[in-house]
């Protein structure tokens, strides 16, 4: 297993991606005005369009990260489909996830640095937006490269830092405290923009829902609490027929989704396109996922009726983006983590209520008992052992979010359970250590000092 795993690592680390630092124009005329800095932004909201974005994924990346994770059934794939992972070792060796933000952020760190009309209406919505990509970019790399914050340690590892462009600049990992005020920094900075127009992508609600996401997964709760408010606030939740409405719609915004990938056809093929994934037809649905449902969920949730078929194939519409409903349960959770767990649960009534046909209501003291066997998850991000209103907070997030790129991401918040799957008769156990992805072998040899996240030393061969 290990020697598998090594070729696969060695693979990815000698294929041919350009270094994240070390590219620079040639030949070509740096742009001057705002309009002419607003083709090169334009170019990254295009991939953003067309499903080939770094940071918003397309249907296929969503599908392929969620079948290394444990809601789909690795042991019962039908056939060899070697697009789909086995297990979370899989996808952490991946080199593309960590160069393509950084060629983001070279292009927003241009544009940072040589636009110097700041007071025009296409200048504001330029700086904003770009602001606003950066801050994302080093958000998703943090999530991925980084161990979640926790703020009783004071030496965790964050990311490599790069603002200005510089062809000189190596820069080893800063402290997560620091990869953190930038994130903050750029995201509020986009916000002061106000980005109003939809071609922008990144417009003032979009950015109030990443620093939403930023705020959760820091544990800064308050904060978290406020801004996912005022997401809600503009895009309250829809009801059931207006989730089947939205989760049945391709290229556009529908309901509340606030920005998503693939708002344009690039598949030549008419059986594949936004939101499905014909590979994953192969891969049934794992039925600790679908023991969620209670029998009474199974006959009058929506979710059920719509996230897979009789046969455990899933059929729901994969979305990448953002919704409001996530920050329902950003908020939900927020409110429970602060010990105001009547607003936690009101929350979760509200979300239950617009899935659930004839929905009574829980109390705190109806909540249902966690079922056993259903979820990995033991623990929630603090350490402390679920108690039923966290369990239920989790369960509803899995429900919701499912085949939306918020699985691996739960697993790694809430303790990194360590599991293993069989196939084929090989084992194949998602260590804690993967939970944070290894940084590309050939950036640790070339740059002094640049530390590799722990755990990969037995399996790269130096």
């Amino acid at each position: 297993m290990k020697r598998l795993f090594i070729t696969y690592l060695l693979f990815l680390s000698l294929s041919s991606c350009k270094e994240f630092l070390d590219i620079k124009p040639h030949e070509e005329t740096i742009p001057e005005s705002a309009e002419e800095f607003s083709a090169l932004l334009h170019t990254h909201l295009n991939d953003i369009d067309y499903g080939t974005s770094a940071i918003i994924l397309s249907s296929s990346n969503v599908a392929t990260n969620e079948s290394a994770c444990d809601n789909l059934e690795v042991a019962l794939t039908s056939e060899d489909k070697s697009s789909l992972k086995t297990y979370i070792g899989n996808i952490a060796v991946s080199t593309s996830s960590y160069y393509s933000p950084y060629q983001i952020i070279r292009d927003c760190n241009i544009i940072l640095g040589q636009l110097k009309d700041t007071e025009s209406d296409m200048a504001k919505n330029v700086l904003g937006t770009t602001y606003a990509l950066r801050g994302v970019c080093y958000y998703e790399l943090m999530r991925l490269y980084c161990d979640v914050y926790d703020p009783l340690q004071k030496s965790q590892l964050g990311l490599q830092l790069v603002t200005t462009f510089d062809m000189e600049e190596r820069p080893i990992r800063s402290s997560l405290e620091e990869t953190m005020t930038l994130i903050e920094e750029d995201l509020k900075k986009a916000l002061s923009y106000n980005v109003q127009e939809p071609i922008w992508r990144f417009t003032a609600d979009v950015v109030k829902g990443y620093l939403a996401r930023f705020y959760f997964w820091t544990r800064q709760w308050d904060s978290a609490i406020y801004y996912a408010g005022e997401v809600i606030k503009n895009h309250p939740l829809v009801d059931r027929e207006g989730y089947k409405a939205m989760m049945t719609n391709g290229y556009s915004l529908k309901g509340n989704m606030l920005i998503k990938s693939e708002l344009i056809s690039s598949s030549s093929s008419e059986q594949e396109g936004a939101g499905t994934y014909n590979s994953l037809n192969y891969r049934p649905v794992s039925k600790r996922f679908i023991d969620t449902f209670s029998d009474t969920e199974k006959s009058n949730d929506i979710r059920y009726e719509m996230n897979f078929s009789a046969l455990r194939i899933a059929t729901k519409f994969i979305f990448s983006g953002m919704r409001s409903a996530e920050m329902l349960l950003i908020r939900a959770e927020s409110y429970y983590h602060k010990g105001s767990e009547d607003l936690a649960l009101a929350d979760i009534n509200t979300l239950r209520g617009n899935r659930i046909l004839n929905y009574e209501p829980l109390t705190l003291s109806t909540l249902p008992e966690p079922i056993p066997g259903t979820d990995y998850i033991t623990q929630d991000v603090t350490g402390a052992p679920l108690t039923k209103l966290m369990a239920l907070i989790l369960t509803e997030r899995r429900k919701e979010l499912f085949l939306e790129n918020d699985r691996f991401y739960e697993l790694k918040r809430n303790g990194r359970p360590e599991f293993w799957v069989g196939v084929n008769g090989i084992k194949y156990t998602n260590r804690k250590f993967m939970y944070n992805f290894a940084i590309p072998i050939r950036d640790t040899k070339l740059i002094p000092g640049l530390q590799q996240n722990e755990g990969y030393e037995d399996y790269i061969i130096n």
